[in-house]
Order: structure tokens, then C-alpha cells, then sequence
């Protein structure tokens, strides 16, 4: 799945907006992030401006997949 599938999934299922920002513009803190970085998936997770989660994909799918099962399952 792609970013904009996975963000389709999210809205249906009522995962508030507030919890990630996929986009890469405004609030990033207290919510998943998803970023292309170096030629990776960067997702992390910022509370109080520190990372707690900071993993990276080789794939967008796979990134896609670990925010899925983080925000639905």
C-alpha cells in the first residue's frame, strides 16, 4: 500500500488526524511521521520533541504496512 491508500484506510476506519502526519508539513510533534530521507522511509514517532520511535523502510509499502498495523491493529 501507498501513503495516500494507507491515509484513504485511516480516515474510513476514524483514526483521528491528529495522531499522524504523512505529508511532511505542520504539527509533527505527538503524532506518526512519515518522511523519504536518504533514500529511505524514515517513521518515527515525536513526543515533547524527542523521537520514541524512529525506524527505517527500504520501501514505502513496508513503512505503509508498520503505520497500518500501528494505527489500526
Amino acid at each position: 500500500m501507498k501513503i495516500k491508500e494507507l491515509i484513504n484506510i485511516l480516515v474510513r476506519c476514524g483514526v483521528p488526524k491528529d495522531l499522524y502526519n504523512f505529508e511532511g508539513t505542520g504539527r509533527k510533534d505527538e503524532r506518526f511521521c512519515l518522511e523519504f530521507t536518504d533514500g529511505r522511509w524514515n517513521v518515527f514517532y515525536i513526543e515533547r520533541g524527542c523521537k520514541t520511535t524512529d525506524l527505517f523502510f527500504d520501501s514505502e509499502e513496508e513503512a505503509c504496512l508498520y503505520l497500518y498495523k500501528e494505527l489500526i491493529e
